[in-house]
């Protein structure tokens, strides 16, 4: 899930952590920018993040005295809802290409060789038209969300509360490898979001 966000940002961050010490070298208006790129990317794997737990964390109790509070969860990921949330907390694509246009394309000429300057130029132009694909991803994710927590309620309904838990750990199982990527992806771009405004203020 989200396979064109995480390849982009993982791009991006090997990238910049190989180019890293040259831009901080040469701290510009742009190293906020760039900060600020990091973040609309974080946004939405963050979303991913605390939406997928907020369903792999819920445990129906034995006697089902807790099903009212599950219930809540459930019936909000059911409805769909998550899209819109998911659509709010995305990174738009447009803003970081336009950062990209008016801030970052001629730091990177000034700083950077040719080579790194115009891959660098490739990634963010892959990204300024990849809208498209990051709606793609998040309906994956908030797809797989609407299924599973609708079977966990059918379940529910039929007072099978310990075939209702099977469920939530099969599904955290089937998931598990793209949460620890989406994880280690945002931490990335966290460290480097840190650094770039740090960098910011010695301009």
């Amino acid at each position: 899930m989200l396979t064109s966000i995480l390849d982009t940002a993982k791009k991006l961050t090997e990238l910049s952590d190989l180019v890293k010490d040259n831009l901080l070298d040469n701290p510009e208006e742009a190293s906020e920018k760039l900060a600020e790129v990091f973040d609309e990317l974080s946004k939405v794997l963050e979303f991913v993040e605390k939406e997928t737990v907020s369903f792999l964390k819920l445990h129906i109790l034995e006697d089902g005295s807790n099903i009212s509070d599950c219930r809540g969860v459930l019936l909000s990921l059911e409805s769909g809802y998550a899209t819109v949330k998911a659509y709010e907390a995305r990174g738009h694509c447009h803003k970081i290409g336009n950062i990209h246009k008016k801030y970052l394309s001629k730091w990177f000429s000034r700083v950077l060789d040719s080579s790194q300057a115009q891959e660098l130029d490739n990634i963010f132009s892959m990204m300024n038209s990849a809208d498209l694909d990051m709606i793609v991803g998040i309906r994956e994710i908030t797809d797989w969300l609407t299924e599973n927590s609708e079977k966990v309620l059918d379940a529910i309904e039929y007072k099978d509360f310990a075939g209702a838990n099977q469920i939530i750990m099969d599904a955290r199982r089937s998931i598990q490898n793209d949460r620890r990527e989406i994880v280690g992806a945002l931490a990335q771009l966290k460290l480097l979001q840190a650094s770039f405004i740090a960098s910011a203020e010695t301009v």
